[in-house]
């Protein structure tokens, strides 16, 4: 019942949203792809409400979730076939490039699994210790007490310790379980931005886009370590892709319940969201769309309003801040000098290609006011709120830096190469 609520739900999400009929093979894969990842996300975040109302859930949840996804799919069925997108065809040595990169990503990802079977240190510490809480006991308040270290970060979100928790409730409590929702996220990951990139320019620039999300040499390895950055990357990029094309409000809103589900699922989920609809009104000067994607986000709004007013605990940023600390940082021009240096150093760390990194900033900058820039434009806003959010914050910078840099990179570069490729296509196909 679980994989069938799961389906039925993702399904009924993308038919009450996308009321056309996908005209072509890229367009249902891509429809396909957020009907599993919004499917994932439906289904971690009712069993979190159903936990914080009622207790732990039975069958009850998955019966109502998917009967709710059926109805979905049978009052909107699609009547009309969306139009054919232009579609450059790619030379088939680019398919065989791709194939190649994603061959040697799951590759690394599986070395880097059976190496680490427990994932990242955030995942055996945040991540996966929650799931086993909430799937060992029935005492809520025990997965988020504060009396744990402040690292166990128990005010964070909690789609993906739902959905691993669920999963070991129903297959048992194998490594194997968190493991293989990393994957999935890690699949979907590049999915979305390739066949998002793909329905709008054509499978040549669909495929470049992929490339540039499987060859960034972090992303195997942040998705092997079964945290959530990869999953918020994911839900940050389906909102993304879903507003370039919307064509109705109801687009528009499911994009905002894509951006909910990333706020549901790691703290930055919020500043992206944010990020997003600002753009919006930014670019289009679109209100209705802005209310309508505003809309799409109240569920999982009001579920981490729910959470983090009556079970989490403060966030540490925020426990170990005092106004003069506040004041006694923004004044501190060392700390300001220090995070542009920590800053230029990254740019030129292999790790993270820093240099195609930087090239994407400065193409979206420079791009800006081009049609159909809001994207570029939620880019830059999101990595503008991070230099006063590092500054600010109680701890060492060069610590919280090294961090969490690369975790940033990897939930904000899908949607960056969403933004780039189309425009990159577009001028390209002028010159």
């Amino acid at each position: 019942m679980s994989i069938l609520a799961l389906v039925l739900s993702g399904a009924g999400l993308v038919a009450a949203g996308m009321r056309d009929r996908a005209s072509d093979g890229i367009e249902r894969g891509f429809r396909a792809a957020i009907a599993i990842a919004l499917g994932i996300g439906a289904w971690a975040a009712s069993y979190a409400a159903w936990r914080m109302a009622f207790g732990t859930p039975g069958a009850a949840k998955d019966v109502l979730l998917a009967v709710a996804g059926a109805a979905a799919l049978a009052a909107f069925r699609r009547r009309q076939p969306a139009p054919p997108q232009a579609s450059e065809p790619a030379p088939r040595w680019l398919y065989v490039v791709f194939a190649a990169a994603c061959a040697v990503a799951a590759a690394a990802f599986v070395e880097h699994t059976a190496r680490f079977p427990d994932g990242g240190w955030d995942a055996w510490m945040i991540w996966n210790l929650r799931a086993r809480f909430l799937a060992r006991t029935t005492d809520l308040r025990s997965a988020f007490s504060p009396a744990m270290a402040f690292l166990a970060h128990q005010d964070y979100p909690w789609l993906l310790p739902a959905a691993v928790a669920q999963a070991f409730s129903m297959l048992g409590e194998s490594r194997i379980v968190p493991a293989a929702i990393a994957a999935i996220f890690g699949a979907l990951a590049v999915a979305v931005a390739t066949l998002g990139v793909a329905r709008a320019q054509g499978a040549r620039w669909g495929l470049l886009g992929g490339l540039a999300v499987v060859t960034l040499p972090c992303f195997a390895i942040f998705a092997s370590n079964q945290q959530s950055d990869v999953p918020l990357a994911v839900y940050f990029a389906i909102a993304a892709a879903l507003m370039t094309s919307a064509k109705s409000r109801s687009e528009l809103a499911l994009a905002g319940f894509s951006a909910g589900l990333g706020m549901w699922t790691k703290n930055e989920g919020a500043l992206y969201a944010a990020c997003l609809g600002i753009a919006w009104i930014w670019r289009t000067r679109d209100l209705r769309g802005a209310v309508a994607f505003a809309v799409g986000t109240l569920p999982c709004a009001a579920l981490l309003a729910w959470f983090k007013l009556g079970l989490a605990p403060p966030n540490d940023l925020t426990a170990f801040s005092t106004r003069a600390t506040i004041v006694e940082n923004a004044l501190d021009w060392r700390r300001w000098a220090e995070l542009l240096v920590l800053t230029a150093r990254r740019v030129v760390y292999f790790q993270d290609f820093g240099l195609w990194v930087l090239a994407a900033v400065l193409l979206l900058w420079f791009l800006r006011k081009r049609p159909g820039s809001f994207l570029g434009t939620a880019v830059l806003l999101a990595v503008a709120a991070y230099a006063p959010i590092y500054a600010l914050q109680p701890h060492r910078l060069d610590w919280i830096f090294r961090t969490s840099a690369d975790r940033i990179l990897t939930q904000l570069w899908p949607v960056a190469v969403l933004a780039t490729m189309p425009t990159l296509a577009r001028t390209t196909a002028r010159t």
